[in-house]
């Protein structure tokens, strides 16, 4: 069983972080610069939102205009879907799934943002597991590993 913390150091490398009252051109810039998904986080670091490139190109369809001046809260998605660090990374790859996400948020217990995993991460998670339990199978049957 793997979980999410075996893949923290990666999810923490990948955290892009904006406060909600940031104009959007802000948010833009981070996207420019190869964010994929930039969390709206309050000064306490309690995540407030998600905001991601389509978000924000919706934002600016809907409106009929483009006004990089707004703020992030106005343009990001408020209901969080999110996960932890004690998570299973099974779970994470079905919430991905039925979702249609590519990434996702991990916050500690405190509801503070420590990381964004993609489904990357998640796959090749899942694919050190199986291979690691497929390596131990081998070695049971061939009578190496418990003897």
């Amino acid at each position: 069983m793997v979980l999410v913390e075996q893949i923290l150091d990666r999810a923490k490398a990948r955290l892009v972080k904006i406060s909600p009252d940031a104009p959007a051109l802000d948010a833009a810039t981070l996207f420019r610069d190869g964010a994929e998904m930039v969390l709206a986080c309050r000064e306490s670091g309690r995540l407030a939102g998600i905001i991601t490139k389509s978000d924000l190109m919706r934002s600016f369809v809907q409106s009929g205009r483009l006004d990089l001046a707004v703020p992030v809260a106005s343009v990001m998605q408020k209901e969080i879907v999110s996960c932890e660090p004690a998570d299973k990374l099974e779970q994470v790859w079905q919430v991905l799934s039925q979702n249609s996400f590519r990434h996702l948020p991990v916050e500690d217990q405190n509801g503070c943002a420590i990381g964004v995993v993609n489904a990357r991460d998640i796959l090749g998670g899942l694919l050190r597991e199986a291979e690691s339990e497929e390596e131990l199978l081998k070695e049971y049957v061939m009578g190496v590993g418990y003897r």
